[in-house]
């Protein structure tokens, strides 16, 4: 029992974690570039499992590599570049609300593209949660954001997509060490990154500002997303597997975009039109809905 009790601690506290990313990111992206912000989180984070996956390697005969780059590609590079970017544009509570309709999109992903057999109530789910981020989306239009907030929100939503779509690849790599995959797949993701962050890096020496320089907040939430949510987060959720059902898991990270939107209100005092938090409760609903009428499947790694 006391080991569940771990596990059930554990788990709070990497969703509390993962769930904190989307305010740390909101005032990270207002002082570096976010392609260059990607990359060093997630170089940060590789830094982290990369070790820890090569030694337990030696279990693993051959990996999937291009299957491995894909998903570096799409869960990785194109996941962190629409997240970072749609921060720009949107705030911390806004990107949660979207970002909350990840396991509706996650089905949906798999019925069209893995073919999987969806009930009338996995339908009702996913039209409910495609429903609550549109009501989302003209909550953020009324609300003074205008066309910017709309773009950022289209991103955001991107980047949900990219993440089903890793989850789905993700199926094809299920028999395999995940702390292997995942530290690969991170690794890959990070070599993605590094052009366009260096494109940026190039650009802002060109214009001749080069990069700002951080305050201590700015290397302390870089710190915090490379080391703690991209890193260390997941070694805590993978431990906390291993004593709890994925049923379980899949109940837990519900609490990803609400941790996002408290803290959003809270700590930066951002305000939420009452459309956008009637489309969170709809995309909550719809998800509630979609994870009732299907098996969860635990993640390989953070969604944010």
């Amino acid at each position: 029992m006391m080991t569940q009790t771990r596990s059930m601690l554990l788990l709070l506290l990497t969703m509390t974690v993962w769930g904190s990313t989307f305010v740390v990111t909101k005032d990270l992206v207002a002082l570096w570039p976010p392609f260059t912000l990607a990359f060093v989180r997630v170089s940060l984070g590789t830094l982290v499992l990369l070790p820890l996956a090569v030694s337990r390697h030696r279990r693993e005969n051959h990996l999937p590599w291009p299957t491995l780059w894909l998903m570096g590609l799409i869960g990785v590079a194109l996941y962190y570049l629409t997240f970072n970017l749609a921060m720009v544009y949107v705030s911390a509570s806004q990107g949660a609300l979207v970002q909350a309709s990840i396991p509706a999109m996650t089905a949906l992903v798999a019925v069209l593209w893995l073919r999987e057999r969806a009930s009338a109530m996995r339908w009702l789910g996913i039209a409910l949660s495609v429903g609550g981020v549109l009501i989302v989306f003209s909550g953020s239009a009324g609300n003074g954001g205008g066309q910017s907030s709309l773009f950022g929100n289209f991103l955001m939503f991107a980047s949900v997509v990219c993440w089903a779509l890793y989850t789905s690849l993700a199926k094809r790599v299920a028999g395999f060490d995940s702390l292997v995959i995942t530290g690969a797949v991170i690794g890959t993701g990070a070599v993605l990154l590094a052009p366009l962050a260096g494109y940026e890096i190039f650009a802002a020496n060109v214009a001749g500002e080069g990069l700002p320089p951080l305050p201590l907040r700015g290397w302390l939430g870089i710190l915090y997303l490379g080391f703690v949510a991209s890193g260390l987060a997941y070694l805590l959720y993978n431990a906390s597997l291993r004593h709890l059902d994925a049923s379980a898991v899949g109940v837990y990270t519900n609490l990803i975009p609400v941790v996002g939107v408290l803290t959003g209100v809270i700590v930066l005092g951002e305000p939420l039109s009452a459309r956008a938090v009637i489309g969170g409760l709809v995309v909550m609903l719809g998800v509630w809905i979609t994870s009732r009428s299907e098996r969860p499947v635990a993640a390989l790694a953070s969604e944010t």
